[in-house]
């Protein structure tokens, strides 16, 4: 180990995320009432979410653990790069959404689309609804990412056993979240924004005073490897299109249309995710900055273990009681987007699943607390998914984003604005789409190196247009305009 955290852990620290963790459950505990009305209150806080904590849901969803850890990793084991193939493309790609297809989908979707399966069954029909509903669960895998990245600082600073952090951690998520719904995720979510916001503003001037400028930081890097100065960082083409196209992964990302659902007004949507694009610019280039700090001051730990050695530069350039104030903004982001996901995950199985196709008659009581148990249940699995990353989490999003993007959003943005859409065409692009995600990337092995999630969009567009074309009927069709 680089460094022994627990010896500077200090008893301010523990204040600050003892503090941190009360709020989090009394939020929980204090908006349980408003959230059990019905599924629709639980799920998408009864539309009502105005500007301020948009912001903060939105960030959320937006910007997670893996934006800290995860891009931390990638400074470390690949530099600057990082920033102009997956950063600023994501910040670019985003805007369309933030201000043209989310307050779209606000304002001109029915009221009872609550869910991604929902939007499919009102601009195709159940068979695409069903098999959304089913594709959607594979990717909950990354939230066990989310969870590694937070239980893995929590044993740092302890000593405790990596397994009993991470179980920890994932059982008060699982709490709060069964209890409050999209109701206290709201609530907690605007207030973690804010630690998020000081602690990478805090971290960026820990860097900057313990280099003496960001020149010297990119000087040393740039003796590490001088490829890690450079746009591609050495990387192919290929490689460097499938980091740009995995930005795209907000568009197929529930998390993202069920913000859009929660708020008041197709307006706030533009205002707020236009401020947290520009947040997010900031905060993950400080974490880049950070991973590559990482790579200077402790290059051995850095070799085996990036973001051990993240954490250990977060230690030594950070005073007492912000360090405390740093680890709570990791866990903030573990518990928004983790905490969203299980929400989404149990409306997917008892909404989508269980009362769309085998139980229509399922009263508003039951559903919410049929989603709560699975919450419990999805929760408890997603603990046990955290051996999957022992080895580090940087590659999680290009594996969970790049399914999303591959199978997700050829229906999605053409059932928005394809006027000649039939509902085979949707159908079956995401059906084949979804298996030949599978063979691409995990029978064939990416021939010729291209990206599974290139190759599945172009096959995608194909099968869609090829199917609308062979389908496609004058009457009867659904088309959103602006």
């Amino acid at each position: 180990m680089a460094i022994n955290f627990s010896e500077i852990w200090s008893a301010f620290d523990w204040i600050i995320i003892s503090v941190y963790f009360v709020i989090i459950i009394a939020v929980g505990l204090a908006m349980r009432k408003r959230a059990s009305k019905n599924m629709k209150s639980f799920f998408v806080a009864s539309r009502r979410l105005t500007i301020p904590v948009l912001v903060g849901v939105g960030a959320a969803s937006w910007y997670d653990s893996w934006t800290i850890v995860g891009l931390a990793e990638c400074g470390t084991t690949m530099g600057i790069c990082i920033i102009f193939i997956y950063i600023i493309p994501t910040a670019i790609l985003r805007l369309p959404l933030a201000v043209w297809i989310g307050p779209l989908v606000r304002n001109k979707i029915p009221d009872w689309v609550l869910t991604m399966p929902d939007l499919m069954s009102y601009m195709y029909d159940r068979k695409t609804k069903f098999v959304m509903a089913i594709g959607m669960l594979p990717p909950f895998l990354y939230e066990s990412a989310l969870l590694t990245a937070g239980g893995s600082v929590i044993a740092y600073v302890t000593g405790m056993n990596m397994w009993l952090a991470f179980a920890i951690l994932g059982i008060i998520i699982i709490f709060y979240t069964s209890l409050s719904g999209l109701w206290g995720l709201a609530i907690t979510d605007m207030m973690q924004f804010v630690v998020m916001s000081v602690s990478a503003g805090v971290l960026c001037f820990g860097l900057f005073n313990h280099f003496g400028g960001f020149g010297s930081l990119f000087d040393q890097v740039g003796a590490v490897n001088p490829d890690f100065l450079t746009v591609t960082g050495g990387n192919g083409f290929m490689a460097v299109l499938g980091w740009v196209i995995s930005a795209l992964a907000m568009y197929a990302n529930s998390q993202s249309y069920q913000r859009f659902g929660s708020s008041k007004s197709g307006g706030d949507i533009k205002v707020s995710y236009t401020c947290i694009m520009i947040f997010g610019l900031f905060f993950s280039t400080v974490m880049v900055f950070g991973g590559m700090a990482a790579l200077v001051m402790f290059p051995d730990a850095a070799q085996e273990a990036p973001s051990e050695a993240f954490w250990a530069v977060v230690f030594t350039t950070l005073p007492v009681g912000l360090r405390g104030l740093f680890v709570a903004a990791l866990l903030s982001a573990v518990m928004s987007t983790v905490s969203a996901d299980y929400l989404i995950c149990g409306a997917v199985v008892v909404h989508d699943i269980i009362k769309g196709f085998f139980k229509p008659d399922l009263s508003d009581k039951a559903e919410v607390w049929g989603t709560r148990v699975v919450i419990w249940v999805v929760g408890l699995l997603i603990i046990v998914a955290t051996y999957f990353w022992s080895d580090g989490i940087s590659k999680a999003y290009y594996y969970c984003g790049g399914f999303q993007v591959a199978a997700f959003i050829v229906p999605l943005m053409l059932g928005l604005f394809y006027k000649k859409k039939t509902p085979a065409a949707g159908f079956w692009s995401l059906l084949l789409t979804v298996v030949a995600y599978a063979v691409w990337e995990f029978v064939l092995g990416i021939p010729c190196g291209i990206p599974a999630n290139v190759a599945c969009i172009i096959f995608s567009v194909i099968v869609y247009v090829t199917v609308a074309k062979l389908t496609y009927k004058e009457i009867g069709q659904k088309t959103l305009t602006v």
